[in-house]
């Protein structure tokens, strides 16, 4: 059966079962979020193609974040398919203040995360990869739309993104294949001061393309001739699935064995040391450890890739090195690496082995993959 059929179907079983849910929460008196959710999964019915039918596959066993969750419907949803599932939303901004996420969290007795994340803050994402995020009907109610975008792509490899679209300005100007941006005033649309830029879809998909990502759907729904930024009657709305060309392909779980950040730059290992690593749909065949060894006579560092022994190979003295190992056709790999000595006992006391780079000049901010690149 088709994936997202089938999705669709299951989509509105779980809305019959969370609509009861809400009926036996009635003495809470929650204002509940009003809009159906959940629909989303007929809409992608229409929206995408090919392999990218199968949506979910695109998260690659990766967790999925859910932005502007309101009452956690879609990521309800998702836990029950079995997915890990983290929701953020503002406290300030939901619907109900959150009071319909947290019953509806205890009711299910859901272990979806949640996040308070002010989206129109300097806000920082978990470092992790997400393989796949919703990001329905958000974009046209943040202040800096840019830097929301731009974060995303550097924290979810594949995202769908739904916001409001316009033609036409209301006083009848052409705005559609310009790339033109209409800012509202704070009572102009739905009287909901949170409403901020609406796109002509031009703007929308030159937006996308410079904030690292690749448009691989696109379609429209509601008012598709003639619509308007404020009027309720003349709403129209893109739907996109898109493709970060810049998050990591992969994810790096630090474990045992390391020692704190230092110089916000790098990391010492103690003479034992393990990372968790995450490969969507098994794509690669190497890993590559890039260290620096301090000492002045030669290492020898082996390594158990789930448990296996792999080839140890030694290193002369001093210098940056690579060691090279086979990955197995696995989603989730623990390697566990030793080396047969570590660095003389001196000031500091500490078991210092490797000296692990997790900076390099041109990036912001630390990245555990760095030293650990699949092939």
């Amino acid at each position: 059966m088709d994936e997202l059929r089938e999705l669709k179907e299951q989509a509105g079983r779980f809305e019959q079962r969370l609509n009861r849910v809400k009926s036996e929460l009635a003495a809470e008196q929650i204002d509940w979020y009003p809009y159906r959710t959940l629909t989303v999964f007929a809409i992608l019915d229409k929206l995408l193609a090919g392999a990218r039918r199968n949506l979910l596959e695109l998260a690659g066993g990766d967790p999925i974040l859910d932005i502007g969750c309101g009452d956690g419907a879609n990521a309800f949803f998702l836990e029950s398919l079995g997915h890990r599932v983290l929701a953020i939303d503002n406290c300030h901004t939901n619907h109900n203040q959150l009071r319909g996420f947290q019953a509806l969290k205890s009711a299910l007795q859901s272990s979806v995360d949640f996040q308070a994340v002010d989206l129109d803050s300097q806000f920082s994402l978990p470092d992790q990869v997400f393989g796949f995020t919703l990001f329905l009907g958000v974009l046209y109610h943040l202040k800096n739309p840019y830097y929301v975008l731009e974060a995303l792509a550097s924290r979810t490899r594949y995202c769908l993104l739904s916001t409001r679209i316009a033609q036409r300005t209301p006083q009848g100007h052409p705005m559609e294949k310009e790339p033109l941006v209409y800012l509202l005033d704070p009572d102009e649309c739905n009287n909901d001061s949170t409403n901020h830029w609406i796109f002509s879809e031009a703007a929308l998909r030159r937006l996308l393309r410079q904030t690292g990502w690749i448009v691989h759907d696109f379609m429209t729904s509601g008012v598709t001739r003639g619509s308007e930024p404020a009027r309720t009657d003349r709403d129209e709305r893109a739907f996109c699935l898109i493709e970060s060309r810049i998050a990591r392909r992969y994810s790096v779980k630090l474990l045992e064995g390391w020692h704190p950040m230092e110089q916000n730059s790098y990391r010492w290992t103690e003479r034992r040391f393990a990372i968790e690593l995450r490969q969507p749909q098994s794509r690669f065949s190497r890993l590559h450890f890039g260290f620096r060894w301090m000492g002045s006579e030669p290492v020898t560092l082996s390594a158990k890739v789930n448990g296996a022994d792999v080839q140890p190979a030694t290193f002369a003295a001093e210098g940056e090195h690579s060691y090279t190992i086979p990955m197995p056709p696995a989603a989730e790999v623990r390697i566990d690496f030793a080396t047969d000595r570590c660095l003389p006992a001196g000031m500091d006391e500490r078991e210092l082995a490797l000296l692990v780079p997790l900076w390099a000049s041109g990036r912001d901010e630390p990245d555990p993959t760095l030293p650990f690149q699949l092939t």
